[in-house]
């Protein structure tokens, strides 16, 4: 019997990729004002979004094995709870330490949501489908992303204080006062929803250490497990450095040029993966994630070595070019497997880590070689996600449309 197709999951899942994208994607644009009012160095400033990130590795594979334990409603909740937790830190008590330990905290709520709501929509919309939703909910995604610089230089503009003295002086506080407030009336909405999150097919028995161990000793695992890494790492290795790269190499405000370039970059994602609704629909994943990586690798290597006006349209379009990666190695990874989806959707997720060590990498290198060539770990990343391209062999593969000749 044919699965019906829950609207209401579907719905849920959006909204949540929505708070996730804006909460984690405003760090980068705020990364050199933690810079000029803490004074750090570019190796201090990259412990912020590496202890972000880093929980990320630590929380995704046991929040796999908990989802198929305790459900996705508790665990979406569990989430929310724990960001909320990181959020109050930050707002009540803003200083470096406290940005490492709250950026900490909300990086493990955010980890927590992201392998919930992908089994999630997988299962709400069917395998078969789940690439084109995957993609969209990207969308939602990049839309956030582009937001949310918006969100920082009106906030910087104006000085909003949501009533709090502080952030006259630090008006990036608003940001979290924000998310604290959405995330309680979240947390409200979803508990009072009469309806089972998810429901496990008769196939996906509760994971176990058993189930853990079988996908460790899978090449697939660390073939998809890379590649998530990579691109996070590319994604906010772009993010969170070339702001301060516009302000060392060519002299450009990062709050105004910075934050613009930031803001174009998640726009053009945003528009990209519209394209990429469609282009799904025709060519293979494989097919268009070595066409992703192709013309990011040539966009990246224009940024970093060309001068000022085409190095600003470079990283502003690179964000077009990668926006269909991430729904498609997810799609992929998901796909490549038969069952305990909510499992090896916590690995997969691990490799969100990458968005801590790549930005670290970057700031590492820079500090001793330059920024320049530490942001060259962004080409790297996307020669390898080029790899997955040719290697990837899917159990189910997306559903296209077929041109009919006449």
């Amino acid at each position: 019997m044919k699965k019906k197709f829950n609207y209401i999951i579907v719905i849920l899942v959006m909204v949540v990729f929505f708070i996730i994208s804006f909460i984690t994607n405003i760090i980068g644009p705020v990364i050199p004002e933690f810079i000029r009012l803490f004074d750090l160095s570019l190796l201090l400033a990259s412990f912020l979004p590496l202890s972000f990130f880093f929980a990320y590795g630590v929380f995704s594979i046991p929040a796999g094995l908990n989802m198929e334990k305790y459900g996705g409603k508790r665990m979406i909740i569990f989430g929310f709870l724990i960001s909320l937790f990181g959020a109050l830190s930050i707002s009540f008590f803003p200083s470096y330490y406290s940005l490492i330990i709250s950026f900490f905290l909300i990086g493990t709520g955010m980890a927590i949501l992201q392998v919930v709501i992908n089994p999630l929509l997988r299962v709400a919309v069917s395998g078969e489908n789940f690439a084109f939703y995957s993609i969209l909910a990207q969308l939602v995604f990049g839309f956030a992303s582009f937001l949310s610089p918006k969100f920082y230089s009106y906030i910087l503009q104006n000085k909003s204080t949501f009533g709090i003295n502080s952030i006259i002086e630090m008006p990036w506080l608003s940001v979290y006062w924000l998310f604290v407030i959405v995330s309680i009336v979240t947390i409200i909405i979803i508990y009072f929803l009469r309806f089972p999150l998810i429901e496990l097919k008769s196939d996906e028995k509760y994971s176990d250490l058993g189930s853990l161990n079988y996908f460790l000793n899978k090449r697939t695992t660390y073939l998809y497990f890379f590649g998530i890494f990579a691109y996070v790492g590319v994604e906010q290795g772009i993010n969170n450095w070339s702001s301060e790269f516009f302000n060392q190499y060519h002299n450009l405000d990062p709050n105004v040029v910075g934050v613009q370039v930031i803001s174009s970059y998640w726009g053009n994602l945003t528009i990209g993966t519209v394209v990429s609704l469609f282009l799904i629909k025709f060519f293979s994943s494989r097919f268009l994630l070595k066409i992703y990586a192709i013309s990011s690798s040539v966009l990246i290597l224009t940024a970093l070595f060309s001068s000022a006006e085409y190095s600003i349209f470079s990283f502003k379009l690179i964000g077009f070019t990668i926006s269909g990666i991430w729904s498609v190695m997810i799609a992929l990874g998901l796909n490549s497997i038969k069952e305990h989806h909510g499992m090896f959707s916590g690995i997969l997720i691990s490799g969100i880590v990458g968005g801590a060590i790549f930005p670290f990498l970057i700031a590492l290198i820079g500090e001793f070689m330059g920024l320049k060539i530490g942001m060259l770990i962004i080409f790297l990343g996307l020669i390898y996600i080029l790899f997955v391209g040719f290697v990837a062999k899917p159990l189910v593969s997306n559903k296209t449309i077929e041109m009919k000749s006449k």
